[in-house]
Protein backbone atom coordinates (compact mmCIF):
# COMPACT_ATOMS: atom_id res chain seq x y z
CA UNK A 1 0.00 0.00 0.00
CA UNK A 2 1.38 3.50 -1.24
CA UNK A 3 1.80 6.58 0.99
CA UNK A 4 -1.37 8.27 -0.74
CA UNK A 5 -3.63 5.47 0.18
CA UNK A 6 -2.39 5.02 3.91
CA UNK A 7 -3.49 8.62 3.85
CA UNK A 8 -6.89 8.63 2.65
CA UNK A 9 -8.12 6.10 5.02
CA UNK A 10 -7.64 8.05 8.37
CA UNK A 11 -8.64 11.06 6.63
CA UNK A 12 -12.32 9.07 5.48
CA UNK A 13 -11.80 7.85 9.28
CA UNK A 14 -11.68 12.08 10.61
CA UNK A 15 -14.47 13.01 8.27
CA UNK A 16 -16.77 10.16 9.62
CA UNK A 17 -15.52 11.85 12.98
CA UNK A 18 -16.20 15.44 12.65
CA UNK A 19 -19.70 14.27 11.03
CA UNK A 20 -20.94 12.53 14.00
CA UNK A 21 -19.29 15.14 16.14
CA UNK A 22 -21.56 17.95 14.70
CA UNK A 23 -24.80 15.56 15.25
CA UNK A 24 -24.78 13.95 11.59
CA UNK A 25 -24.68 10.72 12.85
CA UNK A 26 -27.81 8.42 13.56
CA UNK A 27 -27.83 8.43 16.91
CA UNK A 28 -28.77 11.12 19.88
CA UNK A 29 -26.19 12.64 22.11
CA UNK A 30 -25.70 10.56 24.46
CA UNK A 31 -24.77 13.75 27.10
CA UNK A 32 -27.79 16.06 25.64
CA UNK A 33 -31.06 16.13 27.38
CA UNK A 34 -33.94 14.33 25.45
CA UNK A 35 -37.58 14.93 24.88
CA UNK A 36 -39.50 13.05 23.01
CA UNK A 37 -38.95 14.86 20.05
CA UNK A 38 -35.15 14.40 20.14
CA UNK A 39 -32.32 16.48 22.15
CA UNK A 40 -33.61 19.24 23.90
CA UNK A 41 -30.62 21.45 22.65
CA UNK A 42 -32.64 20.36 18.57
CA UNK A 43 -35.81 21.33 20.20
CA UNK A 44 -34.79 24.48 21.99
CA UNK A 45 -33.51 25.62 18.77
CA UNK A 46 -36.17 24.73 16.39
CA UNK A 47 -38.68 26.27 19.20
CA UNK A 48 -36.44 29.95 19.13
CA UNK A 49 -36.75 29.58 15.14
CA UNK A 50 -40.28 28.81 15.00
CA UNK A 51 -41.84 31.02 18.29
CA UNK A 52 -41.10 34.26 16.56
CA UNK A 53 -42.73 33.62 13.59
CA UNK A 54 -46.03 31.84 15.08
CA UNK A 55 -46.11 34.90 17.16
CA UNK A 56 -45.78 37.45 14.17
CA UNK A 57 -48.23 35.38 12.06
CA UNK A 58 -51.16 35.44 15.22
CA UNK A 59 -50.77 38.91 15.40
CA UNK A 60 -51.25 39.37 11.47
CA UNK A 61 -54.00 37.04 11.64
CA UNK A 62 -56.03 39.37 14.84
CA UNK A 63 -55.06 42.57 12.58
CA UNK A 64 -56.91 40.49 9.47
CA UNK A 65 -60.00 39.90 11.90
CA UNK A 66 -59.91 43.73 13.15
CA UNK A 67 -59.86 45.44 9.69
CA UNK A 68 -62.08 42.90 7.97
CA UNK A 69 -64.71 44.41 10.47
CA UNK A 70 -65.90 47.67 8.72
CA UNK A 71 -68.08 49.85 10.14
CA UNK A 72 -71.34 47.67 9.59
CA UNK A 73 -69.66 45.63 12.60
CA UNK A 74 -69.40 42.81 10.40
CA UNK A 75 -66.88 41.00 7.48
CA UNK A 76 -68.36 41.99 4.21
CA UNK A 77 -66.58 40.73 0.90
CA UNK A 78 -65.55 44.25 0.48
CA UNK A 79 -63.63 44.54 4.04
CA UNK A 80 -62.58 41.16 3.44
CA UNK A 81 -61.03 41.81 0.13
CA UNK A 82 -59.30 44.42 1.18
CA UNK A 83 -57.61 43.55 4.27
CA UNK A 84 -56.46 40.01 2.53
CA UNK A 85 -54.96 41.49 -0.51
CA UNK A 86 -52.81 43.67 2.43
CA UNK A 87 -51.98 40.25 4.64
CA UNK A 88 -51.54 37.79 1.49
CA UNK A 89 -47.83 38.89 1.17
CA UNK A 90 -46.87 38.91 4.30
CA UNK A 91 -48.50 35.67 5.24
CA UNK A 92 -46.59 34.56 2.08
CA UNK A 93 -43.67 35.56 2.97
CA UNK A 94 -43.97 34.49 6.68
CA UNK A 95 -44.97 30.96 5.47
CA UNK A 96 -41.38 31.18 3.06
CA UNK A 97 -39.43 31.91 5.89
CA UNK A 98 -41.10 29.02 7.98
CA UNK A 99 -39.71 26.92 4.81
CA UNK A 100 -36.59 27.58 5.16
CA UNK A 101 -36.65 26.20 8.94
CA UNK A 102 -35.53 22.48 9.35
CA UNK A 103 -37.67 20.87 12.22
CA UNK A 104 -35.90 17.86 13.78
CA UNK A 105 -37.19 14.64 12.43
CA UNK A 106 -39.49 14.34 15.22
CA UNK A 107 -40.91 17.41 14.82
CA UNK A 108 -41.40 16.98 10.68
CA UNK A 109 -45.40 16.42 11.29
CA UNK A 110 -46.18 19.53 13.31
CA UNK A 111 -43.89 21.94 11.29
CA UNK A 112 -46.48 20.76 7.94
CA UNK A 113 -48.95 21.01 10.28
CA UNK A 114 -48.12 24.72 10.96
CA UNK A 115 -47.03 25.42 7.57
CA UNK A 116 -50.14 24.36 6.59
CA UNK A 117 -52.31 26.45 8.52
CA UNK A 118 -50.40 29.41 6.49
CA UNK A 119 -51.31 27.80 2.94
CA UNK A 120 -54.97 27.32 3.65
CA UNK A 121 -54.94 30.95 4.75
CA UNK A 122 -53.24 31.77 1.67
CA UNK A 123 -55.90 29.68 -0.58
CA UNK A 124 -58.64 30.95 1.52
CA UNK A 125 -57.31 34.33 0.63
CA UNK A 126 -56.93 34.24 -2.95
CA UNK A 127 -60.33 32.56 -3.30
CA UNK A 128 -61.86 35.36 -1.47
CA UNK A 129 -59.83 38.00 -3.94
CA UNK A 130 -61.41 35.94 -6.81
CA UNK A 131 -64.62 35.76 -5.58
CA UNK A 132 -64.51 39.65 -4.95
CA UNK A 133 -62.93 40.51 -8.53
CA UNK A 134 -66.26 38.31 -10.26
CA UNK A 135 -68.24 40.04 -8.39
CA UNK A 136 -67.08 43.70 -9.17
CA UNK A 137 -66.98 42.49 -12.71
CA UNK A 138 -70.64 40.52 -12.84
CA UNK A 139 -72.10 41.16 -9.92
CA UNK A 140 -72.70 38.67 -7.11
CA UNK A 141 -73.48 35.22 -8.23
CA UNK A 142 -73.28 31.54 -8.17
CA UNK A 143 -69.22 31.51 -8.81
CA UNK A 144 -68.44 33.92 -6.35
CA UNK A 145 -70.62 32.52 -4.14
CA UNK A 146 -68.80 29.35 -4.24
CA UNK A 147 -65.57 31.05 -4.00
CA UNK A 148 -66.68 32.62 -0.70
CA UNK A 149 -67.98 29.04 0.57
CA UNK A 150 -64.32 27.65 -0.51
CA UNK A 151 -62.93 30.42 1.38
CA UNK A 152 -64.98 29.61 4.32
CA UNK A 153 -64.39 26.08 4.49
CA UNK A 154 -60.32 26.39 4.07
CA UNK A 155 -60.90 28.90 7.17
CA UNK A 156 -62.37 26.98 8.92
CA UNK A 157 -60.59 23.94 8.41
CA UNK A 158 -57.19 26.22 9.47
CA UNK A 159 -59.02 27.08 12.57
CA UNK A 160 -59.70 23.58 13.39
CA UNK A 161 -55.69 22.34 12.52
CA UNK A 162 -54.65 25.57 14.58
CA UNK A 163 -56.38 23.71 17.34
CA UNK A 164 -54.53 20.44 17.31
CA UNK A 165 -51.34 22.69 16.44
CA UNK A 166 -51.02 24.22 20.27
CA UNK A 167 -51.94 21.28 21.38
CA UNK A 168 -49.00 19.64 20.21
CA UNK A 169 -46.70 22.63 20.84
CA UNK A 170 -48.12 22.64 24.62
CA UNK A 171 -46.85 18.96 24.28
CA UNK A 172 -43.60 19.66 23.05
CA UNK A 173 -42.70 23.03 25.40
CA UNK A 174 -43.65 20.62 28.42
CA UNK A 175 -41.50 18.22 27.27
CA UNK A 176 -38.26 20.45 26.66
CA UNK A 177 -39.44 22.08 29.86
CA UNK A 178 -39.09 18.85 31.82
CA UNK A 179 -35.74 17.65 29.88
CA UNK A 180 -34.04 21.19 31.05
CA UNK A 181 -35.26 20.75 34.57
CA UNK A 182 -37.81 23.49 35.14
CA UNK A 183 -41.18 23.23 36.65
CA UNK A 184 -43.75 23.44 33.95
CA UNK A 185 -46.31 24.99 36.46
CA UNK A 186 -43.84 27.92 37.46
CA UNK A 187 -42.30 28.70 33.88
Amino acid sequence: MGKAAALKIPLKLALVCVWLLVGGGCGEDEGASQTPYGSADQVRAYRLQTNPLIDWVNSLEQEVQRRAVGASGQATAENLAAVYQYAQPLLQDARDSFDRITPPPRLEELHRDMRQVMSLRLEAYAAVLAGWALQQEQGQNAQSDTLYQQAEAQLAQANALIVAVNQELKKVDLALGEAEGENPVVS
